[in-house]
Protein backbone atom coordinates (compact mmCIF):
# COMPACT_ATOMS: atom_id res chain seq x y z
CA UNK A 1 0.00 0.00 0.00
CA UNK A 2 1.42 3.36 -0.95
CA UNK A 3 1.66 6.16 1.55
CA UNK A 4 0.28 9.57 0.62
CA UNK A 5 2.22 12.63 1.66
CA UNK A 6 -0.44 15.27 2.26
CA UNK A 7 2.01 18.18 2.53
CA UNK A 8 3.23 17.49 -1.01
CA UNK A 9 -0.28 16.80 -2.29
CA UNK A 10 -1.46 20.20 -1.05
CA UNK A 11 1.69 21.97 -2.25
CA UNK A 12 1.36 20.20 -5.61
CA UNK A 13 -2.28 21.23 -5.95
CA UNK A 14 -1.48 24.86 -5.11
CA UNK A 15 1.47 25.07 -7.51
CA UNK A 16 -0.49 23.23 -10.22
CA UNK A 17 -3.28 25.81 -9.90
CA UNK A 18 -0.74 28.62 -10.29
CA UNK A 19 0.80 26.94 -13.34
CA UNK A 20 -2.58 26.28 -14.94
CA UNK A 21 -3.65 29.90 -14.35
CA UNK A 22 -0.48 31.13 -16.04
CA UNK A 23 -1.02 28.80 -18.99
CA UNK A 24 -4.66 29.84 -19.26
CA UNK A 25 -3.71 33.51 -19.55
CA UNK A 26 -0.90 32.69 -21.95
CA UNK A 27 -3.22 30.77 -24.28
CA UNK A 28 -6.58 32.52 -23.97
CA UNK A 29 -6.15 36.20 -23.12
CA UNK A 30 -5.57 36.92 -26.81
CA UNK A 31 -9.26 36.23 -27.43
CA UNK A 32 -10.34 38.84 -24.86
CA UNK A 33 -7.67 41.39 -25.80
CA UNK A 34 -6.61 40.95 -29.46
CA UNK A 35 -3.49 43.10 -29.01
CA UNK A 36 -2.08 40.22 -26.92
CA UNK A 37 -2.04 37.77 -29.83
CA UNK A 38 0.80 35.38 -30.69
CA UNK A 39 3.07 38.31 -31.62
CA UNK A 40 3.05 39.69 -28.04
CA UNK A 41 6.58 39.11 -26.72
CA UNK A 42 5.36 38.83 -23.13
CA UNK A 43 3.97 35.34 -23.75
CA UNK A 44 7.41 34.13 -24.76
CA UNK A 45 9.06 35.79 -21.76
CA UNK A 46 6.48 34.13 -19.52
CA UNK A 47 7.15 30.66 -20.93
CA UNK A 48 10.43 30.07 -19.05
CA UNK A 49 9.17 30.83 -15.52
CA UNK A 50 5.88 29.10 -16.33
CA UNK A 51 7.76 25.96 -17.35
CA UNK A 52 9.60 26.06 -14.01
CA UNK A 53 6.27 26.28 -12.14
CA UNK A 54 4.92 23.26 -14.06
CA UNK A 55 8.10 21.27 -13.29
CA UNK A 56 7.81 22.18 -9.61
CA UNK A 57 4.12 21.19 -9.59
CA UNK A 58 4.97 17.84 -11.15
CA UNK A 59 7.69 17.26 -8.57
CA UNK A 60 5.36 17.96 -5.65
CA UNK A 61 2.57 15.83 -7.11
CA UNK A 62 4.91 12.88 -7.69
CA UNK A 63 6.24 13.18 -4.14
CA UNK A 64 2.68 13.40 -2.82
CA UNK A 65 1.04 10.61 -4.78
CA UNK A 66 4.08 8.42 -5.21
CA UNK A 67 3.86 8.04 -8.99
CA UNK A 68 4.45 9.98 -12.18
CA UNK A 69 1.29 8.54 -13.71
CA UNK A 70 -0.87 9.74 -10.82
CA UNK A 71 0.70 13.17 -11.02
CA UNK A 72 -0.33 13.45 -14.66
CA UNK A 73 -3.97 12.66 -13.90
CA UNK A 74 -4.09 15.18 -11.07
CA UNK A 75 -2.50 17.87 -13.22
CA UNK A 76 -5.06 17.23 -15.95
CA UNK A 77 -8.01 17.35 -13.56
CA UNK A 78 -6.88 20.55 -11.86
CA UNK A 79 -6.22 22.10 -15.28
CA UNK A 80 -9.76 21.33 -16.43
CA UNK A 81 -11.22 22.89 -13.29
CA UNK A 82 -9.09 26.03 -13.65
CA UNK A 83 -10.09 26.29 -17.31
CA UNK A 84 -13.81 26.02 -16.51
CA UNK A 85 -13.59 28.72 -13.83
CA UNK A 86 -11.54 31.12 -15.95
CA UNK A 87 -13.83 30.74 -18.97
CA UNK A 88 -16.73 31.75 -16.74
CA UNK A 89 -14.89 34.78 -15.35
CA UNK A 90 -13.46 36.14 -18.61
CA UNK A 91 -15.82 34.95 -21.33
CA UNK A 92 -19.12 34.24 -19.53
CA UNK A 93 -19.60 31.09 -21.60
CA UNK A 94 -22.61 29.06 -20.60
CA UNK A 95 -21.95 26.48 -17.87
CA UNK A 96 -23.90 23.42 -19.01
CA UNK A 97 -24.76 20.09 -17.42
CA UNK A 98 -22.25 18.47 -19.79
CA UNK A 99 -19.44 20.65 -18.40
CA UNK A 100 -20.58 19.98 -14.82
CA UNK A 101 -20.44 16.22 -15.39
CA UNK A 102 -17.02 16.49 -17.00
CA UNK A 103 -15.73 18.44 -13.98
CA UNK A 104 -17.25 15.85 -11.66
CA UNK A 105 -15.32 13.20 -13.57
CA UNK A 106 -12.12 15.26 -13.17
CA UNK A 107 -12.59 15.41 -9.41
CA UNK A 108 -13.37 11.70 -9.41
CA UNK A 109 -9.98 11.13 -11.05
CA UNK A 110 -8.29 12.99 -8.20
CA UNK A 111 -10.21 10.99 -5.58
CA UNK A 112 -9.36 7.68 -7.27
CA UNK A 113 -5.70 8.65 -7.41
CA UNK A 114 -5.64 9.66 -3.75
CA UNK A 115 -7.69 6.90 -2.16
CA UNK A 116 -7.61 3.79 -4.39
CA UNK A 117 -4.86 1.60 -2.99
CA UNK A 118 -3.01 -0.77 -5.30
CA UNK A 119 -1.57 -3.99 -4.00
CA UNK A 120 2.15 -4.12 -4.62
CA UNK A 121 3.61 -7.59 -4.94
Amino acid sequence: MKNLHWYYILAGAFVTILAQLGAWFQHNLQFKYPKYDETFWGWYALSVPLTYVFVLATKYNVLGYGSVWGSRFVGFAIGMAVYAIMIQIYFQEKFTMKIAIQLLLCFTIILVQAFWKDKVT
